[in-house]
């Protein structure tokens, strides 16, 4: 099975599987990410409280600092996290820890529990 909604089920538990990890502060929103923040929170004020704007808000909603997509490969579906770590933590330490615990969380969402899944974690900053 593959298609729209097991992408959004596998960005959402690999975000909340990173978010989980001691030593990430949070997942880093990209370009596109704070573009539709942005416009949502202008849908927001120029329709308050209609069902265009609430159905905009909610429509293609995806975490940020996720990105989910298929691959032709041997590994099905690339995920790519990029996050921003805590300075207590050492970043290649928090990158394995990130990259397992969302790794265990594909395998609790893919239909086939061997379906292969490649997952790069980008540090993009330290606070």
């Amino acid at each position: 099975m593959r298609g729209n909604g097991i992408q959004e089920e596998l960005a959402l538990a690999a975000a909340d599987a990173a978010q989980q990890v001691p030593g990430v502060a949070f997942l880093r929103p990209g370009l596109a990410d704070l573009l539709r923040a942005s416009a949502g929170s202008r849908a927001g004020r120029l329709r308050t409280g209609s069902a265009t704007a609430t159905a905009r808000a909610g429509h293609g909603s995806r975490p940020p600092g996720v990105h989910v997509s298929p691959t032709a490969g041997p590994a099905r579906w690339h995920i790519d996290i990029q996050l921003v770590a805590r300075t207590a933590y050492r970043s290649v330490e928090v990158t394995r820890a990130v990259r397992d615990a969302v790794e265990a969380a594909a395998a609790g969402v893919l239909p086939e529990p061997d379906h292969p899944v490649r997952i790069t974690v980008t540090v993009t900053g330290i606070v």
